[in-house]
């Protein structure tokens, strides 16, 4: 067996007997950054703001303004906020579900005092509820008569404009005449900001199903008004604009101004007219075939529905035009918050370990990686995730209840990063490119401490003929770091025989295993105890700092040929 050489730090594959995963993989990874080939440790996370005891969604509001440390909203349940689709908002609309029936607030009302958001809106503006009763006036000159209807709507100080009413009553009348309108209902009660109510009726008819035109707008106070026979605007726009179901959750934002979300009551996908997320019309649908919906991602311009069977991919260019596939892939959604979308795919917790699904089509992730039953072990129900830099970044609560982490890259998974502690929420502001995650009450921003985590890269097994390691060297940015070499398979006699006789130099953290730790100071070669011959040998490296790579030879002068 030659000299093992760790020159990259890949991760780490559970599922594979450790003799055979590739030498650039390990048996064990925890608190390593990805992504530069090196052992790198996070830093550790920076305190930045605090919410309330038993958050466990933050998101934060005035993304305008840098800062880490203001308007940090919060709620005690699973909410999915999406800031409006308008150009210019100015006071920052931001619609959400899980909170109860959907919700609007905004940094007028929302930032008001903390805990924030301090108000908030019911989400739609309800139709009224009762027809106009009009008569004519029989005032007119002219000596032609029309059919006409009648109809209106509650407009908020938003400019967002309800369904019309139930459709008057047929009126025939000159087509001169002025006409008096009454029966109109006041708005309801509850914070929708109804402030004016627009009237329409229809131009020359026959039967109900005309078009209704503009004819007026007055204060939302007003009980009556007159058809005075005035020039009509444009067609209403809002027939079949409806509240959201107080039972939506999991709002979503797709491209085109639109946004989904799933109806719990039913399972079902519903879709709001384009820009306007306070209208859901009950044909904007997707029920997803023998399954309920459980989670949404987008990826490009396309809609990933997570149900509990098999995915609905949705694609189109309005919510009017929306084409549904149902893929052929069975792996349900067993945890609405680990659905991410990657910008090339989705991710999302199944039964079977983290699925996939891109332009190249499906695959598990984890194969290779965690057998089922060590991704069951993970509790993939518990995970929470986001995507971080291009990888998945997910929290799970293990056997003991405890909060872990890790990190994968869908696109190229060689290996899985662990991390020592998770997070009940997290949030990626994508506006300043930076990740924060929640610890307690305690908002924090990922990887921006001074200090860093210890980060930890156990070997693969090498195996080989038998042979003994007397020599190391460590390459790192700085020191100290600390090296463990596992000499495996001793019969337990030959591994008590040596700690009596060298006492200090050797542990046994396992049956059969003679263990030398060193901390290595300084990027010189430095001499292991050695004397014990092996077939099979295992290296692991802690560490608070940078380290490159980690050369283990039989003697000095085989570790000064490395290259």
């Amino acid at each position: 067996m030659p000299k093992i050489a760790l020159a990259e730090f890949n991760g780490a594959a559970l599922a594979v007997h450790p003799k055979l995963i590739p030498d650039t993989v390990g048996t064990a990874s925890r608190n390593q950054r990805p992504g530069r080939g090196d052992l790198r440790p996070w830093r550790q996370p920076l305190p930045v703001a605090t919410v309330p005891a038993g958050r466990h969604t933050i998101y934060r509001m005035g993304r305008d303004v840098a800062s880490d440390t203001q308007y940090w909203l919060s709620w005690p349940g699973i909410v999915h906020a999406v800031r409006g689709f308008v150009s210019g908002d100015t006071v920052e609309r931001t619609f959400y579900t899980g909170d109860g029936a959907p919700k609007q607030t905004n940094t007028s009302i929302g930032l008001a005092a903390p805990p924030y958001p301090s108000a908030y809106r019911e989400l739609g503006v309800p139709a009224p509820a009762s027809a106009l009763l009009v008569t004519p006036n029989n005032t007119g000159e002219a000596t032609d008569t029309e059919l006409r209807y009648y109809t209106y709507t509650y407009v908020t100080d938003l400019g967002e404009e309800s369904a019309p009413a139930p459709v008057s009553a047929q009126v025939q009348c000159k087509t001169d005449d002025t006409l008096a309108i009454a029966g109109v209902s006041p708005p309801p009660a509850g914070a929708y900001g109804i402030d004016r109510i627009r009237f329409y009726r229809t131009q020359s008819a026959t039967s109900g199903d005309a078009e209704f035109f503009f004819l007026r707008e007055e204060p939302s106070t007003i009980g009556s008004t007159t058809d005075d026979n005035r020039a009509l605007g444009e067609v209403l726009p809002t027939d079949g604009w409806l509240v959201p179901p107080s039972t939506l959750t999991g709002l979503t934002a797709m491209w085109n101004g639109m946004a989904a979300a799933i109806n719990s009551a039913d399972g079902s996908v519903r879709y709001c007219v384009a820009y306007k997320l306070y209208a859901w019309p009950v044909a904007f649908e997707t029920l997803p075939p023998n399954a309920k919906a459980v989670a949404l991602a987008v990826y490009g311009q396309r809609l990933l529905v997570l149900t509990t069977g098999k995915p609905v991919l949705v694609q189109g260019s309005g919510p009017d035009a929306l084409d549904e596939q149902p893929l052929e892939i069975a792996q349900a959604c067993v945890a609405a918050r680990s659905a991410v979308g990657l910008g090339h795919g989705v991710a999302w917790a199944s039964p079977d370990g983290l699925a996939y699904f891109g332009d190249g089509g499906a695959s598990l992730c984890t194969i290779g990686l965690l057998t089922r039953d060590q991704w069951t072990a993970m509790n993939p129900e518990s995970i929470t995730a986001v995507n971080y830099e291009g990888f998945y970044f997910a929290s799970y609560l293990d056997m003991e209840g405890v909060r872990r982490g890790f990190f994968l890259d869908p696109s190229n998974p060689k290996g899985i990063f662990f991390l020592d502690q998770g997070y009940e929420a997290m949030f990626v502001d994508e506006h300043r490119d930076a990740l924060f995650v929640l610890d307690g009450t305690a908002v924090k921003k990922w990887d921006a401490g001074e200090a860093s985590m210890t980060a930890l890269f156990r070997s693969k097994v090498f195996a080989g003929p038998e042979r003994n390691y007397s020599a190391a060297r460590v390459e790192a940015d700085a020191y100290p770091v600390t090296m463990h070499v596992d000499v495996l398979d001793l019969h337990p006699d030959v591994v008590a025989a040596r700690i009596e006789a060298r006492p200090g130099l050797f542990t046994s953290p396992a049956t059969g295993v003679l263990r030398h730790t060193h901390v290595v100071d300084d990027r010189r070669p430095f001499r292991l105890p050695g004397g014990v011959l092996s077939r099979t040998h295992q290296v692991t490296i802690e560490t608070s700092n940078p380290v490159q790579w980690a050369t283990l030879a039989s003697s000095m002068r085989e570790l000064s040929e490395e290259g």
